[in-house]
């Protein structure tokens, strides 16, 4: 066994909220991404598809049944603290959540969050 010492390399981070949303599959998650990165600047999002439920609509079932899953997109997008309010209500209003079946958001706290930083130069996705 050697006694030579390593020395951990530091890792950088910061202090981040976690802005969650649930989106209508419509396209909208992809305006939405593509705005945080080009507007603001953040490249820390991830976005999955998945079945949703109408919790406040009226939905219109047989006793004992629920109402059928439609296809949503939640999307989870991490923050830095010192600016979580403002990315917020910029989310909430680009995102366009206060619409009939706009979706929901909510922020939660997170222990540490790495920067992620895009190489430079690299193209940018197509439609």
């Amino acid at each position: 066994m050697s006694n030579k010492h390593i020395e951990p390399i530091p890792i950088e981070h910061e202090t981040c909220k976690l802005i969650t949303c649930v989106l209508p599959d419509d396209g909208t998650e992809k305006n939405l991404i593509r705005a945080l990165r080009d507007e603001k600047n953040i490249t820390r999002v991830n976005s999955i598809s998945c079945m949703g439920i109408a919790v406040l609509g009226s939905a219109k079932t047989k006793f004992g049944e629920l109402p059928e899953p439609i296809f949503t997109r939640k999307v989870d997008i991490v923050v830095a603290e010192k600016n979580v309010d403002e990315l917020y209500a910029y989310i909430f209003k680009k995102a366009r959540i206060n619409r009939a079946q706009g979706g929901a958001m909510w922020q939660s706290a997170l222990v540490m969050a790495s920067p992620y930083h895009l190489p430079k130069g690299l193209p940018m996705e197509n439609d």
